[in-house]
């Protein structure tokens, strides 16, 4: 589904990716893992066209990507939950659920959507009035999740959805997240919680300054000596 080809990005003349090379297959869960400042989220910045390699290809189901602007790529079926979940605080839940179905696609089935992500998050569809800056920290987590799935998306990105949120909420994520997955929806997921995240996912890849360093899948990046240590105290 996803091919990414020895990208290297820079932000003015600071690079911070060289040769970066992944790809997800459909109806796979995939991971990014690494340190702060690894790289990771500038992967799925340049995947969603936020940002553009200077060298190297980004493929999305057979189609060369990597010059084409942020809103094309959402048409095509990947959807970004980022760092920070980036909600609309003084719209209602309803509000920010619709902003993610703007498509002609998802827009055409967009109550249908609704409904279904109201049966994963029965939360949000309690406070369905209420704004989102008044959610809590999990459940604005759900929003930004939800309203990632109003896209109707082929790829689904998620940005350290774990972060800042408590070990029971935490647990919560990974299982939904699971869930989504198992519905048939690809997921790119970005993580820290290197534990968590190996216990979910198919295929992991390892970042550290810039470069994929280790492959590998989740239940052997799990029992790995180097990451064990670098990562999980171990």
């Amino acid at each position: 589904m996803l091919k990414v080809k020895n990208i290297n990005v820079a932000y003015g003349d600071l690079q911070v990716l060289w040769d970066v090379s992944l790809e997800v297959k459909e109806g796979e869960f995939v991971a990014l893992l690494g340190a702060n400042g690894a790289g990771k989220t500038t992967i799925l910045n340049t995947i969603s066209g936020l940002l553009h390699p200077m060298q190297g290809s980004i493929e999305f189901t057979g189609e060369e990507i990597s010059s084409i602007p942020g809103y094309r790529t959402a048409d095509l079926g990947i959807a970004h939950v980022p760092e920070g979940r980036r909600l609309f605080p003084e719209m209602t839940v309803r509000e920010n659920l619709e902003i993610g179905s703007l498509s002609k696609e998802a827009k055409k089935k967009r109550k249908q959507t609704m409904e279904e992500v109201y049966q994963l998050f029965p939360r949000l569809k309690e406070r369905h009035k209420q704004e989102a800056g008044s959610l809590s920290g999990g459940e604005q987590q759900m929003l930004a999740i939800g309203r990632g799935l109003m896209a109707l998306p082929k790829l689904l990105m998620l940005d350290e959805p774990s972060l800042g949120l408590a070990p029971v909420i935490v647990d919560q994520v990974f299982e939904i997240a699971r869930d989504i997955n198992k519905k048939g929806v690809t997921i790119l997921l970005v993580e820290q919680n290197v534990a968590h995240t190996l216990q979910h996912c198919n295929r992991a890849y390892v970042l550290e300054n810039g470069r994929v360093v280790m492959k590998g899948t989740g239940n052997e990046l799990l029992h790995d000596e180097h990451v064990k240590s670098a990562y999980m105290g171990i």
